[in-house]
């Protein structure tokens, strides 16, 4: 059984469930209707998401999350854990603040000044990058630049690793590009494109070298197969060990 309100957005829901043993839950949740021939549920920072055909009326949706009720608190839980972890994470662009540069801890270290030129310099001394810029002490402006350089070590790195897996292949991209993917760390295209996220910067060596490695094996297997995971292997041995490490970070999670 369950009780509907409404709120302005149509698209909104919020309903009481009643499950056995363990009283009312209130579970509020976005109503999408599409041409999709199943209900289909989804939590994420919107919180639970509902997409069912536009047949489907509300009483067979409330059946289905009733269904699911468990299901559901599991994956919330699941995802304010992801949330808290993610928070911990995340770069944090003042002054004693910090990011994650090759898996390591780099303290960012700010000296405002104004100088005719209005020029930005950066100094990496051990684990700590030193700014003096006219306005390193505006967050916003602070990540503009320590973004700008992350992305200038990653396309020098990425270029030099690129050669060495190409030419232990013996094939090379046509050509390749940063991206600013959260979650596709790279890909490579039929005609040999390849692109790399340049958040990969903030992972260990290990990991970059093996989305590298895996995305110019598609060079010579565009697929998943047997094949390509042996190709993997001749220029890159110890992928696996890197391969699981990278699968326990989901989608927006960086090292902590």
């Amino acid at each position: 059984m369950s009780l509907l309100r409404r709120r302005p957005d149509p698209t909104r829901v919020r309903a009481t469930f009643v499950q056995q043993g363990n009283g009312p839950k209130l579970i509020e949740y976005s109503l999408r209707r599409s041409a999709r021939k199943t209900i289909g549920f989804q939590i994420d920072e919107r919180g639970l998401t509902i997409s069912a055909p536009r047949w489907v009326p509300i009483r067979d949706i409330e059946a289905a999350i009733q269904e699911k009720n468990r299901w559901i608190a599991q994956k919330q839980v699941e995802w304010r854990a992801f949330e808290k972890a993610r928070a911990r994470s995340a770069p944090r662009y003042a002054d004693g603040g910090h990011i994650r540069l090759l898996g390591r801890r780099v303290t960012l270290r700010c000296n405002p000044y104004t100088d005719r030129y209005k020029r930005t310099h950066y100094l990496l001394a051990e684990d700590e990058l030193w700014i003096a810029g006219p306005s390193a002490d505006d967050s916003a402006w602070l990540e503009q630049k320590v973004t700008a350089w992350l992305k200038q070590q990653a396309r020098f790195l990425f270029d030099i690793r690129l050669k060495a897996y190409g030419d232990a292949l013996g094939r090379h991209p046509s050509s390749w590009a940063l991206s600013s993917a959260r979650s596709r760390w790279g890909s490579c295209s039929h005609d040999g494109k390849i692109l790399l996220s340049w958040r990969l910067i903030h992972f260990p060596p290990r990991i970059i070298d093996y989305v590298i490695a895996h995305e110019v094996a598609h060079l010579a297997e565009m697929n998943h197969g047997p094949r390509f995971w042996a190709t993997l292997e001749k220029i890159l041995p110890d992928y696996r060990e890197a391969r699981d490490e990278l699968q326990r970070y989901p989608d927006g999670l960086l090292p902590a």
